[in-house]
């Protein structure tokens, strides 16, 4: 039986930002088996905003640490945009710095399956 936040995700195109290429693989995994549209995944926020400028995504997966950068400043874009979008990390604390994020829903690595959907439907608004 499919759960409800399955439902809601079909079809998306979700943006998946993430420089660990296990990590990138299985997130787009699970958004597959969501029933999902992955478009990335992309290591870097340059190479991501490309998708976002083009409107070619409608919700967004950010690693918040990409190395050298932070998500931040595709975080901001999609925000300005109204795309909804979840942040994944690996670290307990925020990394991010700028306080209009403190609102977003941050799921922490490793994800599950379970754990992606029902984050990325709470930040649709129709968890």
């Amino acid at each position: 039986m499919m759960e409800r936040s399955e439902v809601k995700l079909r079809g998306l195109r979700v943006l998946v930002v993430e420089d660990s290429f296990l990590t990138a693989a299985s997130i787009a995994h699970m958004l597959v088996d969501l029933g999902c549209k992955v478009v990335g995944p992309f290591g870097r926020v340059r190479d991501a905003m490309g998708v976002v400028d083009a409107g070619g995504c409608d919700a967004g997966v950010l690693d918040v640490n990409l190395g050298n950068e932070t998500s931040e400043v595709l975080a901001a874009e999609l925000m300005g945009r109204g795309v909804p979008f979840i942040f994944v990390t690996g670290y307990t604390s925020p990394a991010m710095k700028d306080p209009k994020f403190a609102g977003f829903l941050r799921v922490h690595k490793p994800l599950t399956e379970v754990m992606l959907a029902d984050a990325l439907a709470a930040s649709l608004g129709k968890g």
